[in-house]
């Protein structure tokens, strides 16, 4: 990008500029504010001509780019148990007997993955296509689709609509990912914002009920999630289940928008049932 003239090329004491240097001068300075503008001299060509593309806000297309939201609970230092075990929202392990280590959000997290790295699958919905500019705060090295990348650095240009996997080997935080070939400060979403995110990949709550109804009779309940999934989820197990006079408790028939309760009564009266239910949609 063309350079700004020095002040005293446009202003200075008499005799100076002379004609010739400050005809030279209005030069530069047309050239360097066409680099900043564009030549259009639009909002869209100036974002264009310093390099961030179309995009102003969500810009970051990682989601818990600061590593501080934990639906699962996840502890710092815990072995992965299975291959792609997720441990902070929407970022995963790839390989068994591994782990993440972190400390306490505030609000954000620097957290060291293992060998094997800790990785985030961007969804393809939000690929446009063209390049793309990786950026984070520590010493880790990151790879984006299997491809070596400095920080602060490009792409080459992706292809739209396909999933982009970003992953990182060590201490990382801050991490943005973000259409266009220059790195912008990072992008602080409210948390409230950031865990609704997370939760179109996973969501976990409390189902409770009780009816009267007659002995063996099944009861079923829908639960809306707080967040359409990005696909009908998968349902997890429920944990801590409690029964009272009810018998059975689970989940079934889960939509992009919902979960059935269902458990049984056990004798004729009211049946209480409770547990922890998960939802998952993740890529």
């Amino acid at each position: 990008m063309p350079a700004f003239p020095a002040r005293t090329t446009l202003a200075d004491d008499y005799p100076n500029p002379s004609n010739a240097v400050f005809k030279e001068g209005i030069g530069e300075f047309y050239d360097a504010t066409k680099g900043v503008l564009g030549a259009a001299a639009t909002p869209a060509s100036a974002r264009d001509g310093i390099g961030i593309g179309p995009v102003i806000s969500f810009r970051n297309l990682l989601i818990n780019g600061n590593f501080a939201i934990n639906q699962r609970n996840y502890a710092s230092g815990a072995a992965t148990t299975g291959a792609n075990q997720y441990t902070l929202d929407r970022w995963r392990i790839p390989t068994t007997g591994q782990n993440a280590t972190f400390g306490a959000a505030g609000p954000d997290r620097t957290v060291t993955f293992p060998a094997s790295g800790g990785e985030q699958v961007i969804e393809g919905a939000s690929i446009v296509g063209g390049i793309y500019t990786l950026s984070w705060t520590g010493a880790a090295t990151a790879t984006v689709n299997g491809v070596a990348i400095t920080n602060g650095g490009n792409t080459a240009s992706l292809t739209p609509g396909a999933n982009v996997t970003v992953k990182f080997v060590g201490a990382v935080g801050l991490a943005q990912f973000e259409l266009g070939t220059v790195a912008t400060p990072f992008e602080r979403r409210h948390p409230g914002l950031e865990l609704s995110l997370c939760q179109r990949y996973y969501e976990t709550g409390t189902m409770q009920d009780g009816s009267y109804a007659v002995g063996g009779t099944t009861i079923t309940k829908r639960i809306g999630f707080r967040v359409t999934k990005r696909v009908v989820p998968t349902l997890g197990t429920p944990t801590s289940i409690s029964e009272s006079n009810a018998n059975g408790t689970t989940t079934s028939t889960a939509t992009a928008d919902s979960l059935a309760h269902v458990y049984a009564v056990t004798a004729t009266g009211q049946g209480n049932s409770s547990a922890t239910w998960t939802a998952i949609a993740e890529l």
